[in-house]
């Protein structure tokens, strides 16, 4: 079951997005911004991030529409965000990172920190 729906998942996610290679850089925004870099190949690692994700998606809607996958081949990213490890999370806004979570956790490891970042307001200062 849990195999089907992380499947289900992947394909959500993953078919929202537009082509992984022409990925634009992050557009500037006030708003809190999600960011999840994904490894295609090792998806299986990758199922308690979608867990959290879908357990937060009802209380932050616009915020878990509007995240970001980051494909492994998208090194500027990667780079700019010093991100070394398969999955990882970020929560960006003015392009500071409020919040990264990054390996193989388990899921409230990933709900708690998301959802203290989240539910505090949104800072309109650059």
């Amino acid at each position: 079951m849990k195999a089907y729906i992380l499947i289900i998942l992947s394909f959500f996610i993953l078919s929202s997005c537009s082509s992984y290679d022409k990925q634009p850089v992050l557009p500037e925004t006030d708003e809190k911004q999600i960011i999840f870099f994904s490894d295609e190949e090792n998806l299986r690692n990758e199922s308690n991030y979608y867990d959290a994700l879908l357990e937060l998606r009802n209380k932050y809607p616009t915020e878990i529409g509007n995240m970001k996958v980051v494909s492994s081949d998208e090194s500027r990213l990667y780079t700019k965000y010093q991100v070394e490890e398969y999955p990882s999370l970020l929560i960006v806004q003015h392009d500071k990172v409020l919040k990264k979570i990054e390996g193989n956790v388990d899921k409230n490891e990933i709900i708690t920190p998301l959802e203290d970042v989240l539910a505090t307001p949104t800072s309109s200062k650059k």
